[in-house]
């Protein structure tokens, strides 16, 4: 670092607030610049803390190196020309890495991230481990670099990945790769060479069997049949094989997380209905992987749709037409799955708030009304736990 120059944060969402919290405990100058933060908005209170700039105002030959969040737009100008300059780019993952000492198990896949990543730590701590899971699971890693642990178990976004290389860690687990984020990542070749990116510098690389081909570089592979919770328990089973930590399966199953907004059944009915919120899903593969878990004595209402990212629908949209006894969908999607859908059981609706009153008006004995979006919540919420907890809310507030 070059303690005269200030660091280019990019982003002032939760990551960019915790480089911030970072940089100003080291005394070290920063400058912090936000697509979505206007000019005429620096002077105000809430943003006066934060140095914010204009994009005029940036001078990149007086930069030290940028504070990429991994939500900011790699496409962007300031980006392709901090490239040219070899300006450096780091995300707080590889801040994190190169500073904290403690080991890291670093947790990639299209999903499963945030399961994996408590399970690990639940086992850990029962086995007085003393370990901590942060990251994309919601705990920014900056906020913890002065901690010691045995392990950290750090949940890695392709975000991540895209921003820069990562040092050396511990462990690095592939748990699957499936389309997800096309929008950020142009097609599915460029996706798997980022997630591929987790396994170059590990002590100990770890993938899925599921997915070999598409695999650049691994030390053990997991096996990969059955459900999305029996590859996980496999990735945790090689996860503490690798690190010659004896565990029993038994062991391992008592500490299963269930998190929220993750095939989340949170409401049951003395008739057999149902509800779960599986706001989480925010891919097909991730949705359908869900839906198939349910009972096929159950009947099925399902609320989708979001953001799209570029994905392709029609494997859903079948599945949906087959198995589904009402299905309501919204937001940017809309156009796609009304085009896909069954036209007599499924319906546009412009809210969640219509969606839910509409099913609850189908819903019958033995029936469970899921939250499947298959797609981003960011069309029309601020994440998916918001999307997730307006579901619930609604649902248990309505008279049934």
């Amino acid at each position: 670092m070059d303690s005269s120059k200030p660091v280019l944060i990019l982003g002032l969402g939760i990551t960019g607030k915790s480089f911030i919290n970072f940089f100003n405990t080291l005394k070290k100058p920063f400058i912090t610049f936000d697509t979505r933060v206007k000019d005429q908005s620096f002077h105000l209170e809430e943003y006066q803390k934060f140095n914010m700039v204009s994009e005029d105002e940036i001078n990149l030959n007086n930069i030290d190196f940028i504070a990429c969040s991994p939500g900011f737009d790699l496409t962007h100008k300031l980006i392709k020309t901090a490239i040219e300059k070899k300006i450096d780019i780091k995300s707080d993952i590889q801040i994190f890495l190169e500073k904290n000492k403690s080991k890291a198990i670093l947790i990639t896949g299209t999903n499963g991230k945030s399961t994996v990543c408590s399970w690990l730590e639940l086992i850990f701590l029962k086995k007085n481990i003393d370990s901590l899971a942060i990251g994309n699971i919601g705990k920014p890693v900056l906020d913890f670099i002065e901690t010691e642990k045995d392990f950290f178990i750090l949940e890695v976004s392709s975000f991540h990945l895209d921003i820069s290389e990562l040092p050396e860690s511990e462990v690095a687990v592939l748990l699957n790769i499936t389309p997800d984020h096309l929008d950020r990542h142009k097609d599915f070749e460029s996706y798997v060479k980022v997630k591929n990116k987790i396994l170059k510098k590990s002590k100990i690389s770890i993938a899925n069997e599921k997915f070999k081909e598409l695999i650049t570089k691994s030390d053990y592979f997991f096996e990969g049949d059955g459900s999305s919770k029996n590859q996980n328990l496999n990735a945790v089973k090689k996860i503490f094989s690798s690190l010659k930590i004896n565990y029993s399966e038994k062991e391992i199953l008592s500490c299963y997380p269930q998190l929220p907004h993750r095939m989340e059944e949170f409401h049951i009915l003395e008739n057999g209905i149902s509800f779960i919120d599986d706001s989480k899903a925010t891919n097909i593969s991730s949705s359908l992987e869900g839906l198939k878990n349910i009972e096929l004595s159950k009947k099925i209402i399902v609320i989708c749709g979001g953001e799209t990212k570029n994905q392709n629908f029609e494997k859903f949209c079948h599945y949906l037409n087959n198995r589904a006894e009402y299905i309501y969908f919204l937001g940017e999607s809309s156009e796609f799955l009304k085009q896909h859908l069954d036209a007599s059981k499924s319906k546009q609706v412009k809210n969640l708030e219509v969606a839910v009153s509409y099913a609850l008006s189908k819903i019958k004995k033995d029936t469970i009304l899921i939250l499947s979006p298959g797609c981003s919540s960011l069309d029309m919420f601020s994440s998916f736990s918001e999307r997730g907890n307006k579901f619930k809310e609604l649902v248990l507030n309505a008279e049934l």
